[in-house]
């Protein structure tokens, strides 16, 4: 697990998993048995010499879909620290979890409802949540390829944990939602999953956009090797904070 990586190194895992996507692609539709599909990933590390740094970080999906509709939940936890001289500073501290129901309007478009909380204490993100209402389609629906693409309005309230005036405690606002996802089957034991997504907001909390990328392959009896990268930015951070942050992680699964 690495936070806050320079951006060539984000861009060289982005194009290695964009590049596993294209190449032999099997079946990659959304099981619609009426049950849970999904995964959970884990990883983390521990060191201790002059200093002490440990991290943890976790992952998880799942999605129940029939042929009228389909829900889909996520959670993300990012945790990191370092001890000098027995003072422990926090170099992660990032919560999010969300879900977002699909209705099938017709064989290719669909009317969803979503929602989202989380915390970045790092980024100054004590708290934000948001909610969102719209329509998608269905661009790609075959064997090889499902490609999705929705459109919709929400609102979102966040709160920041210290600020200096004139920078204020927290923004809310309405917010435009335009975004894509897609999942791939590189083969019977490895797949792809990727979502990206732009909030543009009113001129209070400007805009922020969202990128998710995951690559799980099983070894054996449905444990899997993972693979992620996720990005985040946002025009107006709190207290001049970085307006991108970025998250890598490798570690061990589980698919069901």
């Amino acid at each position: 697990m690495l936070q806050s990586l320079k951006r060539n190194s984000i861009h060289t895992l982005v194009s290695s998993l964009l590049l596993a996507g294209s190449l032999g692609l099997a079946q990659a539709q959304t099981v619609q048995d009426n049950q849970w599909h999904g995964g959970i990933a884990i990883g983390g590390s521990y060191a201790s010499s002059n200093t002490i740094a440990q991290t943890f970080n976790l992952s998880a999906n799942g999605t129940k879909a029939s042929k009228e509709d389909k829900l889909g939940l996520y959670a993300v936890m990012n945790y990191g620290s370092n001890t000098v001289n027995k003072v422990k500073t926090n170099t992660a501290q990032l919560a999010r979890l969300g879900g977002r129901y699909d209705y099938n309007l017709s064989e290719n478009s669909f009317f969803f409802s979503g929602s989202e909380i989380e915390t970045n204490k790092i980024q100054n993100i004590d708290s934000r949540y948001s909610i969102n209402a719209g329509a998608g389609f269905k661009l790609i629906k075959t064997d090889e390829t499902s490609f999705d693409l929705f459109t919709g309005l929400g609102y979102s309230d966040t709160r920041f944990g210290t600020t200096i005036p004139p920078s204020p405690s927290n923004k809310k606002g309405v917010e435009f939602l335009i975004g894509e996802e897609s999942t791939h089957k590189l083969s019977s034991t490895s797949s792809i999953k990727q979502r990206w997504a732009i909030y543009p907001g009113s001129s209070n909390i400007g805009t922020r956009s969202t990128f998710d990328i995951s690559l799980a392959t099983v070894v054996a009896n449905g444990w899997t090797m993972n693979a992620s990268a996720a990005i985040s930015y946002t025009s107006k951070p709190s207290n001049n904070f970085n307006k991108t942050s970025s998250l890598i992680t490798f570690g061990f699964g589980y698919k069901y």
